[in-house]
């Protein structure tokens, strides 16, 4: 909001400086983002202008005489805060729902968008230009003079802070006013000349004709003032800030008015505004009031009252400000204060602050104006604990540790993805990653639905990178995806963690074959694999996988403890080609809620051993299924080797029609026995060997080839 200087020093008795005030003002919760100078079209003197910056629960600093106040408490100043009636205002005529006075008629149909309408009938006037001194302030305040019925409207407006309409009455229809919801199919044609289209949640001011207002934003072409008008009906209302805000975002609609009802506007305030406006009205355009002004009023606003402590307040603040010093801050910014007993006082608080609920908004408005520069630096006592990490962010923790140490980077991307990702990912219409959930209002056409796997987001990573000429790419990202549920209209959000590597992983490629240069499924799959064991996982399995957006044959789902984790694998050839990747691309995607779930962080070590251990391999021929993966035959020999075998590890695999028959395969596996106070004998690992032996063939019925 910009406020001149000159305006503002009429309710306060202050001769500080424009830029001193707006120090004061930002410390003291008001931003005033700068001081800028204003010169009328005349050339006239330059006025210094403040620009502030109001909250989104600060709706009472949004005008000249709130702003005042508020410059009053900060600085003791003596704030001359005016008092606007009539006889007209002092004793409307009220009800609940609609009143009937002469030719006048309002009706509130919609009491929860709308809960109190006040509307005041001038007749007699004559529209012209305003005064030169209310022009010149409205341009200062940066809105453009109209003529002197609006031009009125908008001074109080800025002045007290409550938004104003003036309607040609005669061209109302029956001279009735109704306050509703808008019907399916209705348009209107506001001020600035564009259709609008209205939808059911949109409020809107009628007449039996039909709408002739956007409630809280902007009125209807249809009952403009113009300069023939001679009758003037005034509207004052309180309308929901959510409401309005709503139609403003849909119709990307934001005006003076729109603005501050989103903020809050004093329920209490229209009637003062009313006999406020009518005063202007009346020396600038003339005419006289017509009978009484009229208070729909659905429901009382009455000022809440809350409980404070001044013991508590000083223990949070760590000050030691007396009880009589905080009533006397409390009462600068206008609420109403009286002691209960020694220890408690009752706070009575304006309508016009929705912002101050509990002791705390209390304590915090305290602090405002007693100066944070005034309040000491002090340690809390009596703190029962210090904060530790939870185990899911240890986790967490350690998995970023150990990724990075793999030689992959932190990526962070947008929640929100466009459609178009999916589909260069290659996932089908149908395919569950496909069921987004999709954004009322998204940021930009782009991003129109929520992600649910981090793939696109990496893949657009590295395809950046390389238009950069960045060849060498290591990513991973831990974050949230977003499903919809089935009879919810949140989605779940579960945490997943993905990882991407292509080209070289070496920092230099001198004096090494082509061969080496390139990452390949061994080494994502190596990285995924120091991930788990990093984070304690023990029970790992792995198995052939078929996903759209990975190659067929070349990508492996990973299970832990039987569950599925993910998949690990290379992209599909037409997932590189739709991303512009040159090289082939690895990555996987898995479940880190999962990953938590079974995670261990506790390490138990174990002394280096003393003892060699006894080597021995062995070779399998079983059929070249699934059905006989190595995982299956690692199972078996392990059930198989006793409490001395200490490891296995697969080393070879081999494929020949000619020498080991079509449809069969060879797996070589090396074994490692120890036992943890003697060296083993050959007598006793031969013997475990021939229990292994026996069992494959007992098993598996695979052929074993013995070898030392």
């Amino acid at each position: 909001m910009r406020i001149p200087c000159d305006w503002l020093k009429e309710y306060i008795e202050i001769d500080l400086p424009a830029e001193e005030i707006g120090r004061v003002l930002t410390m003291g919760g008001l931003e005033v983002e700068q001081v800028v100078e204003h010169r009328d079209e005349a050339g006239g003197a330059a006025e210094p202008v403040l620009v502030t910056s109001v909250t989104s629960n600060r709706g009472d600093l949004l005008s000249v005489v709130g702003t005042a106040r508020h410059l009053s408490a900060l600085t003791g100043r003596c704030l001359r805060a005016p008092s606007y009636s009539s006889p007209a205002t002092e004793s409307p005529v009220t009800a609940d729902r609609r009143v009937e006075l002469g030719p006048v008629t309002v009706e509130i149909i919609d009491a929860e968008g709308c809960p109190r309408y006040c509307a005041l009938l001038i007749e007699g006037i004559q529209v012209g230009p305003s005064p030169q001194w209310m022009q010149a302030r409205l341009e200062a305040a940066g809105l453009r003079a109209i003529n002197n019925v609006v031009d009125c409207t908008n001074y109080v407006m800025l002045e007290l802070g409550q938004p104003l309409h003036a309607f040609d009455f005669h061209l109302l229809a029956d001279g009735h006013v109704i306050v509703r919801k808008a019907r399916a199919g209705e348009t209107l044609t506001t001020l600035d000349g564009i259709d609008r289209r209205l939808t059911p949640d949109d409020l809107l001011i009628c007449d039996p004709g039909g709408p002739i207002a956007l409630a809280g934003v902007m009125g209807g072409a249809s009952t403009e003032i113009h300069a023939g008008s001679t009758a003037v009906l005034l509207e004052a209302a309180h309308f929901h800030p959510a409401t309005v805000r709503k139609t403003s975002l849909r119709l990307g609609l934001s005006t003076e008015a729109s603005y501050r009802f989103e903020r809050h506007v004093d329920p209490n305030l229209p009637l003062v505004a009313l006999a406020r406006v009518a005063e202007l009205i009346i020396q600038t355009a003339g005419g006289q009031i017509k009978g009484q002004a009229i208070d729909v009023k659905t429901r009382a606003f009455s000022p809440r009252t809350v409980t404070l402590r001044p013991a508590r307040c000083n223990a949070l603040l760590g000050t030691d400000i007396a009880p009589r010093q905080m009533s006397d801050y409390l009462k600068r910014l206008g609420f109403e204060v009286r002691r209960a007993n020694e220890d408690l006082v009752q706070v009575t608080v304006p309508t016009a602050r929705p912002d101050v609920q509990r002791e705390v908004d209390l304590i915090e408005e305290i602090a405002v104006i007693h100066g944070y520069d005034n309040i000491p630096l002090t340690i809390p006592g009596k703190l029962a604990a210090s904060a530790v990490l939870t185990v899911e962010q240890r986790t967490e923790r350690r998995a970023r540790h150990i990724l990075r140490a793999c030689g992959l980077n932190e990526t962070i991307s947008f929640s929100m993805i466009s459609p178009r990702d999916l589909q260069k990912l290659g996932l089908p219409p149908g395919h569950p990653q496909t069921n987004c959930l999709s954004l009322a209002n998204p940021m930009s056409e782009e991003y129109t639905v929520m992600r649910t796997t981090l793939l696109p987001s990496l893949l657009a990573a590295a395809q950046h990178n390389i238009n950069q000429r960045v060849t060498e790419i290591a990513l991973y990202e831990i974050n949230r995806v977003y499903l919809p549920q089935e009879g919810s209209e949140l989605p779940s959000e579960p945490k997943r963690v993905a990882g991407l590597v292509t080209g070289s992983p070496f920092t230099a490629r001198w004096n090494m074959p082509r061969s080496a240069e390139l990452v390949d499924f061994f080494w994502i799959k190596g990285i995924v694999e120091q991930l788990c064991e990093g984070l304690g996982i023990q029970e790992l399995a792995w198995a052939r996988a078929n996903h759209p957006a990975f190659h067929p044959g070349r990508c492996a789902r990973l299970l832990v403890s039987g569950r599925d984790a993910g998949v690990v694998g290379e992209m599909s050839p037409e997932v590189q080609q739709n991303f512009d990747l040159p090289e082939k691309v690895y990555a996987f995607e898995l479940d880190f809620d999962l990953l938590i779930e079974k995670a261990n962080l506790t390490n138990v070590y174990k002394p280096l051993p003393r003892l060699p251990a006894a080597l021995r391999d062995v070779a399998v021929i079983v059929p070249d299924t699934d059905e006989f993966s190595a995982a299956r035959v690692m199972e078996t020999i392990k059930a198989a080797g006793g409490e001395y075998l200490a490891a296995v590890e697969p080393f070879d695999v081999f494929t020949d029609p000619k020498r080991i028959g079509p449809g069969r395969r060879s797996l070589a596996f090396s074994l490692q026995f120890r036992a943890p106070d003697r060296a083993l004998t050959s007598e006793e690992v031969e013997a475990m060997m021939e229990a292994i032996y026996a069992r494959l063939e007992k098993e598996l019925g695979a052929e074993v080839r013995k070898t030392q």
